[in-house]
C-alpha cells in the first residue's frame, strides 16, 4: 500500500511524529529531500512525505547519533550514510483493513555527508554545508512550527532533476521550478561533477510520465494546479541548454 493511499489523519500523524523527531536535531543538519521542498514551497507542496533526509558533517553526526539514540531510535549503517528508524506508533484510529500495512511503517531519518551519490553510477551532486536558507515547517495537528535549514530552491531543483524518476521527485521538481531562477539551476547542474548526464538521461522519462493522464505524477500535478504544458516546456528548455556546448 502506497503512503499516499493512507487516510489523511494517518498521514498527518506520521508527518507530525517525524517532524517532532526532526525538531530534536534541527540545528545539527541541513534538511534535503521532500521535507526541504515542503519548507521552501509551503502550501504548494501538495503531497505527503515519509522519510526525512539530511546532510551534515562528522562532528554533528556524532551529536545526532547521541540525541536520536536517547529517544529510542535504531541505527542502520550503509555505504551512503546512516539511517535512524523506529516503528510508527499511531496516535490516531487505524481502520482494521489497513492495520497490517500500518504495522510495517517506520519513521526514518536518513543522513549523509554533503555529497549525494547516484546509486548506479559514479556521478554525484554536492551540497554546501555553509550555504542554506532558514525556513519553517508547520505541524498538522498543533499550532507550532519547526525552523529548519535547507538548501536553496535552485540547489534542490538541480539535484531532483537527476534523481530516479518517480512521482515524488517529479512533483517536487514541478513546484521547485515554479519558484526558481532556471538559469541558476542549469549552472548548478553543470557545476556538479557530471550530474548533467544524469539529468539529460532522465528528462525524457520525466516528461513521458508527466504527460500520461493515468499516471500519479499527472494526477498530482493537475490536483495542485500545475500547468503541465508550461512545465514540460521549461524542462525541455533545461534539456536543450544542457545539451548545447
Amino acid at each position: 500500500m502506497n503512503f499516499e493511499d493512507f487516510p489523511e489523519p494517518i498521514k498527518k500523524d506520521i508527518e507530525d511524529q517525524s517532524l517532532s523527531i526532526l525538531e530534536q536535531i534541527k540545528d545539527d543538519l541541513i534538511v534535503i529531500g521532500g521535507w526541504a521542498v515542503r519548507a521552501l514551497t509551503g502550501d504548494k507542496h501538495g503531497r505527503y512525505t515519509l522519510d526525512i533526509d539530511g546532510i551534515t558533517d562528522s562532528v554533528k553526526m556524532s551529536k545526532i547519533k547521541s540525541k536520536l539514540s536517547a529517544i529510542g531510535m535504531n541505527i542502520r549503517k550503509n555505504e551512503w550514510g546512516i539511517q535512524f528508524y523506529h516503528k510508527y506508533d499511531p496516535h490516531v484510529q487505524i481502520p482494521e483493513e489497513i492495520r497490517e500495512a500500518i504495522e510495517q511503517v517506520e519513521l526514518r531519518i536518513e543522513i549523509s555527508g554533503p555529497r549525494i551519490k547516484e546509486a548506479q553510477t559514479h556521478h554525484y551532486f554536492e551540497f554546501s554545508l555553509n550555504e542554506f536558507k532558514e525556513r519553517e515547517i508547520s505541524y498538522h495537528m498543533k499550532e507550532e512550527k519547526v525552523n529548519v535549514k535547507v538548501p536553496s530552491a535552485e540547489h534542490m531543483a538541480a539535484v531532483k532533476l537527476g534523481l530516479p524518476v518517480d512521482y515524488k521527485n517529479n512533483f517536487d521538481t514541478q513546484v521547485l521550478l515554479d519558484i526558481c531562477d532556471v538559469e541558476k539551476v542549469i549552472e548548478l547542474i553543470k557545476a556538479n561533477d557530471d550530474w548533467k548526464e544524469m539529468v539529460v538521461r532522465r528528462i525524457p522519462k520525466l516528461i513521458g510520465r508527466l504527460s500520461q493522464k493515468d499516471r500519479l505524477e499527472h494526477i498530482i500535478a493537475i490536483n495542485n494546479g500545475i500547468n503541465i504544458k508550461e512545465h514540460v516546456d521549461m524542462i525541455k528548455y533545461i534539456e536543450n541548454k544542457l545539451k548545447s556546448k
